[in-house]
């Protein structure tokens, strides 16, 4: 009685092994299938999709640059005396992925940027000067990422973007793969 409990227990468990491998080869095709194609947009459009991708990420760099010249400066603790001073800005990498393809007459895509944060600090820890610590501070890199969604459209002639890239908060590696 004992022994085929067992042996039922063991054909199950092989069962349970063998459908779960099926789905994620199943999941693992239809993932692949659905990738995101760039030969499903006019020839034109392929063409002049590289140079617009470039195009979006420089003037996206250009803009975070600003904040490093002239910072957003968050203020943390009380108002009339802040424990510490911070600002952030983002510079997104070289590298892309295709992740969407909308195809008609104005297709649109979805491109993804990984990009790194860098954030510059000062703390009020020894009670002295924290607006003159904090413009002596240095920009350092951040752990944390992002990863930025930048929605073109095609318009028959050039490619436009479509507002601000999306931001995905990341942390570790999103970022530090970002150079």
């Amino acid at each position: 009685m004992l022994t085929s409990v067992l042996l039922e227990k063991e054909q199950h468990s092989r069962y349970t092994s063998v459908m779960l491998s099926r789905i994620f080869a199943i999941l693992l095709v239809a993932a692949v299938a659905n990738a995101a194609e760039s030969r499903d947009l006019p020839p034109d459009a392929q063409t002049a999709l590289e140079a617009a991708i470039t195009t979006a990420a420089t003037r996206f760099n250009a803009d975070e640059e600003q904040l490093r010249e002239q910072p957003k400066v968050e203020k943390v603790g009380p108002g009339n005396e802040p424990y510490m001073l911070r600002a952030t800005y983002r510079r997104a990498g070289g590298k892309h992925d295709l992740v969407g393809v909308d195809p008609g007459e104005h297709p649109v895509v979805t491109v993804r940027m990984r990009a790194s944060e860098f954030e510059k600090r000062a703390t009020n820890v020894n009670a002295g000067d924290l607006e003159a610590q904090f413009a002596k501070a240095r920009w350092l890199e951040t752990p944390r990422g992002y990863l930025l969604d930048f929605r073109l459209r095609w318009t028959g002639k050039e490619w436009e973007q479509l507002g601000e890239p999306a931001a995905h908060p990341t942390l570790g590696v999103a970022g530090r793969e970002a150079r």
